[in-house]
């Protein structure tokens, strides 16, 4: 159905419709209620839940920047308009219904100011709702609400506070309105450009709802596309899971590539008759916490009656460990929203109390659970870690397959470890990264190997002959080992006299390649160190260059070796 356009009632036509709100609880819960679009379209989705709508379709037009959100819900009557929506502040729960009369719902809705979020991205919103009343009588109903008439009237009254009127929205025609029952609402007049795509705000609204699909009655659908808890587009990346309470049916199936048999953890509040589900899982690097929108779901949400109700509970934990960047998690605590007790969560529906009794009970519990999975976490990584590193090895360094193949049976343990810390860095994927990990297996056997040979040294103390068979073992692993770091060392050096001859061509600055040789004076003679060979090229052009230069040295320090001349100079 196209939008409709905004049409300006006749200035005779009285308004039906009566907003009653403050001008304070206007700018605080309605202009800095929410700061995105996706959590605003949580609450539409949600009111739409709670009028026992099954389908609900958002339409996202960029070029009219204008989004739809329409639902085929319950409709609203005069009545419902003037005493629930236009009404802040009003408990649903208490002055109309705690579960819905069609499909005997728990109503989403407590505080009564979740409509006022719209106020927060648009300026203005058309309203277009259809309802047929107990004897059959349809009612049709469409107002304008504009952000800039009800603060100039919220101004008028709080310059005059005598003058108290309440804002009436503005009649809109009902004629060509073709909603048989239920609700739309058009927003318009961003106060940011939209450019969200389909995928993103699927996504987005995914995570925010766990009452989708057939098993709810309630299909929730973004340009065509239905929603489905599949699009939250992590399932697939962890790599660890843990299971609470009895949620198996509904999460076990979805994760396909976890590597280890899923855990069960206890579902029951300790201390409380409070019960949890949900799963936490990990991930096998933190960047796979990441999404396409540069957004982290490095976070445990927090849901209760199959709507978001805290974020991230994760965050108010002091876990210093590693373990927690890798964690995500849902958790669904439906007793922090019942009907019969105090209502826990905060004014903007985004977070709960943090020192409200259920909420402590339920943090206390998830930090147990927490600390359980830290520590078979560390274990089952590590255990993951080794297998990767002998597929490394064999793959792509043979000689550390080799290398570790001659090692002693006691000693595999702790070059394993070491394996696992190798193969955790977070390198990446690329070839860089690669190259990296290779030359720190090269570091690791070097440290390996001086560790052993200095448990060796130690014993030769208990050597007393010369022809001991241990102490030529000690003087030939001492010689492999020097060898090796003299190879690398050579090969560094090389790379140095290659760009030092560089610097020389290209006419450098000479006080840069003063501080070059005062740093590597074995380019200047080669008994500063044995690894040198190649050397004579820079030292024949530096000979050249004392020649020319009068470097004020006495008879006896220019008959002096080369590097000292220039250490004196």
């Amino acid at each position: 159905m196209e939008p409709l356009a905004e049409v300006e009632s006749p200035p005779e036509v009285e308004s039906p419709y009566e907003m009653t709100i403050s001008l304070n609880v206007f700018k605080h819960l309605g202009l800095k209620l929410y700061s995105n679009i996706p959590a605003v379209l949580s609450e539409i989705v949600a009111n739409a839940y709670d009028a026992d709508a099954t389908e609900v379709n958002i339409t996202i037009d960029n070029a009219s920047q204008t989004i739809i959100i329409s639902d085929n819900g319950s409709g609203m009557g005069l009545k419902e308009i003037n005493d629930f929506f236009l009404k802040i502040g009003v408990d649903k729960r208490e002055k109309q219904f705690k579960i819905t009369p069609k499909f005997g719902r728990l109503v989403m809705g407590r505080k009564g100011i979740g409509k006022l979020s719209i106020f927060s991205i648009a300026d203005d919103i058309e309203v277009y709702t259809s309802k047929t009343d107990d004897k059959g009588i349809k009612q049709v109903h469409a107002f304008l609400l504009k952000r800039s008439d009800i603060e100039n009237k919220l101004k008028e009254e709080n310059d005059n506070p005598d003058n108290k009127s309440n804002y009436k929205p503005t009649p809109l025609p009902t004629e060509n309105i073709e909603i048989a029952t239920g609700t739309k609402i058009e927003l318009k007049n961003f106060k940011k450009t939209i450019s969200h795509t389909t995928s993103f705000l699927k996504r987005r609204l995914a995570r925010r709802f766990s009452i989708l699909g057939d098993k709810y009655k309630f299909t929730v659908k973004i340009d065509g596309e239905e929603i489905g808890i599949d699009d939250r587009d992590y399932f697939d990346k962890i790599q660890f899971l843990w299971l609470i309470g009895d949620a198996t049916d509904e999460y076990s199936a979805r994760f396909l590539n976890i590597v280890q048999p899923v855990a069960k953890l206890n579902g029951k509040v300790e201390g409380t008759d409070f019960n949890i589900k949900g799963w936490i899982g990990t991930v096998k690097l933190p960047s796979d916490l990441k999404s396409d929108d540069d957004s982290n779901n490095n976070k445990i949400s927090i849901l209760a009656r199959g709507k978001l109700g805290q974020e991230d509970i994760l965050e108010s934990f002091k876990e210093g460990r590693i373990f927690s960047e890798y964690v995500i998690g849902e958790i669904e605590a439906d007793f922090l929203d019942d009907n019969d007790e105090e209502d826990v969560a905060t004014s903007s529906r985004q977070k709960y109390d943090e020192e409200h009794p259920r909420y402590v009970a339920l943090r206390k519990h998830i930090d147990g659970l927490l600390k359980k999975i830290g520590n078979e976490w560390t274990d089952l990584r590590n255990r993951e870690l080794k297998k990767e590193a002998v597929v490394t090895a064999e793959k792509d360094v043979p000689a550390l397959k080799d290398w570790f193949d001659e090692l002693k049976e006691n000693q595999k343990p702790v070059a394993e470890k070491m394996f696992a810390t190798i193969q955790g860095l977070h390198l990446g994927t690329s070839d860089e990264a690669n190259k990296k990990r290779k030359e720190f297996y090269k570091q690791g056997i070097y440290a390996f190997e001086k560790l052993s040979l200095q448990q060796k040294l130690n014993e030769l103390d208990k050597i007393t002959s010369a022809d001991d068979f241990h102490l030529a073992q000690i003087f030939n692993d001492l010689s492999d080992i020097e060898s090796s770091l003299y190879y690398d060392i050579t090969q560094q050096r090389i790379q140095v006299i290659r760009k030092f001859n560089d610097l020389v061509d290209e006419n450098a600055k000479e006080t840069v390649l003063q501080r070059y040789l005062f740093d590597n004076l074995w380019l200047l003679h080669p008994s500063w160190e044995r690894a040198t060979k190649g050397s004579e090229i820079i030292e024949k052009k530096v000979k050249a260059e004392f020649g020319k230069i009068d470097v004020k040295l006495t008879e006896e320090e220019g008959r002096g070796r080369m590097d000292i001349k220039y250490r004196t100079y």
